[in-house]
């Protein structure tokens, strides 16, 4: 049995973009830039400031906040020269986490890229970002891709773009690309135009992720447009993005056009399916003409879905009774602080209650089904 870490991040270095972005796109590069005055550093995306609140340093602070929740410090206590460590780049290191921790295989997500997701509108500029990205991550993962799976980046502005970007991607070998889980011109992710996509990610047998990403219109953000609530309002609301993100694929017929697509929810926890199953199978009675759907939710759900659980979630061994344990599978998120310090661990104890089977499906077999990894 292959134990896998189905959610991780690298940590970029900061001048990442400027470094591999093609130069038509440099000048407008993400990147971090300290102000004259104070010191203090800044992100910039083509050429204006980003929009993550008023500290960057504290935001960089909890991308590299691995464990530090755990050792008794609040945020604003965290420490903020880690970014500036090129051990993050270092994959030798990532290997030894990964066998500290017990883990065969690992999927790393961006983490520059959550940022910009929800700062860009340019569809050229963005695809020049994840273009950019991908390249460096899978030439520092490069040796070590038998066991460290890069999550290639790609941007639904512009659907050609992406198809492009996936069919170069397939080329290196990758198994599956992260969709932020942002809305783009106010689409369904089922709309027509995106089908390009999901045809491409089901004939290159590419496994499609929804990740949280920046977003200012994130779910309950109607509620502070006069004041940023803070970290801890947005980081427990913006979760729910991919949950809306793959609502609107069920709904609008994504999965009776591509029956083989596969599609998870990432960083988004788990226990929310049991309430989403039921409320799908409700409406689903009386109200299907107004949608795309075909079939019951769990007939999708059982064929193209899986899910990301957190190894905190004590009501999770409740939802595995009610839907199943074929669909889930665990992330640590290292090393953001939101993370796990201590993930397989933390999902045994949290498994307990389930069978062996069940345990062993959740900890690896389902994340080697979704993501194409040898068993």
């Amino acid at each position: 049995m292959k134990i896998v870490d189905g959610d991780s991040h690298f940590i970029e270095p900061l001048d990442l973009f400027t470094r591999y972005m093609e130069p038509a796109y440099r000048e407008r590069a993400m990147r971090v830039v300290n102000d004259p005055t104070t010191g203090k550093q800044h992100m910039i995306v083509d050429g204006k400031p980003m929009r993550l609140g008023s500290d960057t340093e504290e935001m960089l602070s909890i991308i590299v906040g691995h464990g530090q929740k755990e050792e008794g410090n609040a945020l604003n206590e965290f420490d903020r020269s880690l970014i500036a460590s090129a051990d993050w780049q270092d994959m030798g290191k990532r290997v030894q986490y990964l066998d500290t921790e017990g883990l065969d295989y690992q999927i790393l997500f961006p983490t520059l890229g959550l940022l910009w997701e929800g700062e860009i509108r340019d569809a050229g500029l963005a695809a020049a970002h994840c273009r950019a990205y991908n390249t460096w991550a899978f030439e520092v993962c490069a040796g070590r891709l038998d066991r460290l799976f890069p999550a290639a980046h790609i941007s639904l502005r512009d659907p050609a773009l992406a198809v492009e970007e996936m069919q170069r991607i397939a080329k290196f070998g990758g198994h599956s690309v992260m969709i932020g889980s942002a809305p783009v011109h106010g689409k369904s992710f089922g709309q027509p135009d995106y089908d390009p996509i999901w045809a491409t990610a089901q004939d290159l047998n590419l496994a499609v992720t929804i990740h949280p990403a920046g977003n200012k219109d994130y779910l309950g953000s109607a509620w502070f447009r006069h004041r940023n609530p803070g970290f801890m309002f947005i980081s427990m609301n913006v979760i729910q993005d991919p949950r809306m993100s793959l609502s609107t694929m069920v709904y609008d017929g994504v999965f009776e056009r591509f029956p083989a697509l596969r599609v998870a929810t990432v960083e988004s926890m788990g226990s929310w399916v049991g309430e989403w199953i039921e409320r799908f199978e409700y409406r689903y009675q009386y109200m299907r003409h107004t949608s795309q759907m075909k079939r019951p939710i769990r007939e999708y759900f059982a064929r193209n879905i899986w899910v990301n659980a957190d190894p905190s979630e004590k009501l999770l061994p409740l939802i595995v009774q009610f839907v199943g344990d074929e669909k889930f599978f665990v992330g640590s998120d290292y090393p953001h602080a939101e993370g796990f310090a201590h993930p397989i661990e933390a999902m045994r104890n949290v498994l307990v209650s389930l069978p062996a089977s069940s345990v062993e499906r959740i900890l690896g077999t389902n994340a080697c089904a979704f993501y194409g990894l040898a068993v």
